[in-house]
């Protein structure tokens, strides 16, 4: 039996594709799989991060951050941020925490997270006072992959800025 040429030819084309197969699933991998691992990776550590953010601002409205100044006539409040200054204080003991939890440890920050807290007194009623928090945490990406650029969040840490203001739930009278 003879073959045709036609046949002969549908073959070669065969052949040539699985060849080409290798090189193109290398070049997907490296430019499309490993970069998209890393993206959903830095959504889940900034999902993390908002988790911690909401901890901290929950931890600080409940905090005694106001004191009532009785040396002054009439009577006037003062903040008192020892829990936010403090290496011990209530804040960073959740920093601390949450480093050491599920959630923190895979955010795979590259330092501890920095927590800043502040109560602008001309702010709000008698009776309701704001507490501000501003957090900054640096999440490093899951796979460390060799581009040619620097892209944060793909080759580089990326730095989340958080910040929110809560009521203040213990004002002394």
């Amino acid at each position: 039996m003879k073959r045709s040429p036609r046949h002969n030819r549908s073959r070669h084309h065969n052949g040539s594709v699985i060849a080409e197969f290798g090189p193109a699933i290398f070049i997907f991998v490296m430019v499309v799989f490993f970069p998209f691992l890393n993206m959903v990776g830095m959504a889940i550590s900034y999902a993390d991060c908002l988790y911690l953010d909401t901890l901290l601002l929950r931890q600080a409205a409940l905090e005694n951050v106001l004191v009532l100044d009785t040396s002054t006539n009439p009577a006037t409040l003062q903040p008192d941020l020892a829990c936010s200054t403090d290496a011990n204080g209530a804040l960073n003991t959740i920093i601390k925490n949450w480093q050491q939890m599920g959630l923190g440890q895979f955010a795979s920050t590259s330092t501890m997270p920095k927590q800043t807290c502040y109560i602008d007194l001309t702010e709000g009623t008698a009776k309701v006072k704001f507490i501000h928090l501003d957090l900054l945490v640096q999440c490093k990406p899951f796979l460390q992959i060799p581009f040619f650029l620097q892209v944060p969040g793909i080759n580089q840490p990326v730095t989340f800025k958080f910040s929110g203001r809560s009521v203040i739930e213990n004002i002394p009278s």
